[in-house]
């Protein structure tokens, strides 16, 4: 279907910063044929046309690290001490393939809902997670979760090696490449996943490692995301959590490096050298107490994309709570900043995941991956000169109308096209309720 667009406000994200504030944009064959601003005085070959006035067109959201699945746990680890190891470890003990289909579904619907056109997602089951992608008609850049030692162990530093586990979880991350890399006419792409510095050994990462350049991957993995793994890696390895991705040969462009709180000077120094673009969570990290020092950490010229993790999948609050959160660690508005937030949840994450010749800005020749907004919502009004920095630090999903992938329109009128979002919600809610395996402890517990 071939769409135009009409006297919309549309926010290219391109190299120039344009927008146009009464615009058009055409969508032909799944790729952005033309845009401009003013009224559209070219050929009408489009199958239909969306007058888009008191709406503003941006690029889909990237989202650069998320476990679409952990909407499993929402509201049961927040006020938890500990709870993501005390509760959800355990808890992810008895998913099913099933139970991780359903799930993802639900996850992906919030994510859809919310104008993320992309997620970056790493986990158990992925094969399930990629068949909710293919279903749901999202993109995805997908990780199966290879770990070495048992999670739910950790919270009593048991650190107990798994290497036949480790081999076999291996062997699912390529069966998943081999399955679903490039597919649905590449919606759908593939990395290999270890799970965390302190649960893969060195030898099974540097393993990991020649799987992936084998099979022409990259990586994702978490990072310095926890005070004990940094003790831990320590004192086996003699390594930072940074060292541990120089050591084993995931130090490089090709890998995506989720959180990166706890950095010494020699690891930001690693970090800006290799090419690496990590991901950073604000939203959640702010949940389990720690931030990454993201002063010293833009000082030191480290680029960083932004994730919105697990729990929630709203692009909006995690732009506007990154500002914030960042504010507050000593960063300037030159150093962070509404337009900044935007490009790190789109044309920077693109590119920082090998896609930015295709998607994550709005230039002609580019595929169709797009969000529309109500500009009408008494949270966006008034609208002065600076449309970006109104949305960023005001929007909410709720405002979401139109969300495309590759030109087909997956939210319309702020509704799902192809799927049942009822029947995702009462099966969502139902595996859930199957996998609780004991009721929430008090936070004193």
């Amino acid at each position: 279907m071939n769409l135009l667009f009409e006297h919309g406000c549309i926010i290219t994200v391109n190299p120039q910063e344009e927008v146009f504030r009464d615009g058009w944009l055409l969508v032909e064959d799944g790729k952005i044929a033309g845009l401009g601003d003013g009224a559209y005085d070219g050929p009408v070959a489009a199958d239909r046309r969306i007058n888009a006035a008191g709406h503003a067109i941006l690029p889909g959201i990237v989202d650069y690290h998320t476990h679409v699945c952990g909407s499993l746990f929402k509201g049961l680890t927040e006020d938890v001490d500990n709870g993501f190891y005390r509760l959800a470890l355990p808890m992810e003990d008895v998913l099913t393939h099933d139970a991780v289909y359903t799930l993802s579904m639900l996850g992906i619907l919030e994510a859809l809902r919310g104008g993320v056109t992309l997620i970056n997602d790493l986990y158990h089951y992925m094969d399930a997670t990629a068949q909710a992608v293919a279903d749901m008609g999202i993109r995805g850049v997908l990780a199966h979760k290879i770990i070495e030692r048992n999670l739910a162990n950790l919270c009593r530093q048991d650190y107990t090696l798994l290497p036949e586990e480790g081999r076999r979880r291996l062997a699912d991350g390529i069966a998943l490449v081999e399955k679903w890399h490039n597919a649905c006419n590449g919606r759908i792409l593939c990395k290999l996943g270890p799970h965390a510095t302190d649960t893969i050994s060195v030898e099974l990462a540097k393993q990991i490692v020649d799987e992936g350049r084998r099979l022409g991957v990259g990586f994702h993995i978490h990072v310095a995301q926890k005070q004990q793994e940094v003790a831990f890696l320590r004192e086996t390895y003699g390594l930072t959590p940074v060292e541990y991705l120089e050591e084993t040969g995931l130090l490089g462009p090709d890998t995506v490096a989720a959180h990166c709180k706890f950095l010494t000077e020699h690891d930001k120094t690693l970090l800006r050298e290799s090419g690496l673009v990590f991901a950073h969570c604000c939203e959640t990290s702010g949940k389990r107490g720690a931030l990454p020092p993201m002063k010293e950490i833009i000082d030191a010229g480290v680029p960083f994309c932004l994730g919105t993790d697990w729990l929630t999948t709203d692009p909006w609050t995690n732009m506007r709570i990154t500002v914030i959160a960042d504010r507050l660690l000593g960063c300037s508005t030159q150093d962070i900043n509404a337009a900044k937030a935007l490009r790190k949840s789109t044309i920077e994450a693109a590119c920082a995941l090998g896609l930015g010749e295709r998607i994550g800005s709005l230039e002609a020749g580019k595929e169709a991956d797009l969000v529309m907004l109500s500009l009408q919502s008494a949270n966006l009004v008034p609208l002065f000169d600076d449309p970006v920095a109104t949305i960023v630090y005001n929007a909410n999903r709720h405002d979401v109308k139109l969300v495309m992938v590759q030109g087909d329109i997956l939210v319309q009128d702020g509704r799902l096209t192809r799927q049942d979002e009822a029947a995702i919600l009462r099966e969502g809610q139902r595996t859930a309720a199957s996998c609780l395996l004991y009721p929430s402890p008090s936070p004193r517990d």
